[in-house]
């Protein structure tokens, strides 16, 4: 099992050094991701003296407010729900989303053994971040409803996450703002973003060397890149081509 994690950083030899519980049968060569997320180990159970040291009742509230406005107003979660349940994949908040703590490192994930999304609460600074994370997120479990994505699969994964760093991160504005992109690079500079941010998130949940995996995001970036379903376009932070966005999936998926 495999879980596609939305990383804050990617520091391979960090993971590796970094305790953590391990679930499932998941070895200890290759644990997929797993160890990031101790909380997926239902078994285990942190004392009061835990849960108030580390705010954990303080933010999984924070972290459960934050989704439900997500869900509710933010037009590119509303869209991801509407297109899933429209494929067949009906998203209940509290069945399918789930507010964990999580080691450093990460702020999501998804679980696709549970069907689950994973909002690392202690790692949330506020709700912008968190409707992101839940984007990011939703689009692996898109992609896993719609295309049966194998997460065990090296090539599917850096599918998906080419996909997700295209609709949820690498920010033309961003860019324009840091000088890394100008009029005369744009496509350049963000398409580099992008197999840049997929090549952390890999390299964060599989036991490959850097040159492996950006061998395998070269070979499937085309065709992965250019595939912006659901959303159908580049969104970004414009809420209103998000907006746009929204309005016409309704006319590709039933969803009110």
């Amino acid at each position: 099992i495999n879980m596609a994690a939305s990383s804050k950083s990617a520091d391979k030899n960090n993971r590796e050094s970094t305790p953590g519980s391990v679930i499932g049968s998941v070895t200890n060569e290759e644990d997929f991701g797993y160890s990031f997320y101790p909380d997926r180990d239902k078994k285990k159970q942190n004392s009061i003296f835990h849960r108030i040291l580390y705010r954990e009742d303080i933010n999984n509230f924070k972290c459960k407010a934050h989704l439900q406005s997500c869900a509710e107003s933010n037009p590119k979660v509303k869209l991801l729900i509407g297109a899933l349940e429209s494929h067949g994949c009906p998203v209940i908040l509290n069945r399918h989303v789930s507010c964990e703590s999580c080691l450093s490192g990460v702020s999501g994930g998804f679980d696709p053994k549970t069907m689950q999304v994973v909002l690392c609460q202690n790692n949330m600074r506020n709700r912008d971040v968190c409707c992101n994370v839940i984007g990011h997120e939703l689009l692996h479990a898109f992609d896993f409803c719609r295309a049966k994505v194998d997460f065990e699969n090296i090539r599917h994964l850096a599918c998906t996450e080419i996909r997700a760093a295209n609709m949820f991160h690498c920010s033309l504005g961003a860019a324009f703002a840091s000088g890394e992109a100008s009029i005369f690079n744009v496509k350049e500079r963000h398409q580099l973003c992008v197999k840049n941010k997929a090549l952390q998130s890999i390299l964060l949940v599989r036991d490959v060397t850097r040159v492996e995996a950006m061998t395998i995001v070269d070979e499937v970036f085309d065709k992965c890149y250019n595939d912006t379903e659901p959303l159908g376009r580049r969104c970004f932070k414009n809420i209103g081509r998000s907006k746009r966005a929204l309005e016409e999936a309704r006319n590709y998926y039933n969803f009110d």
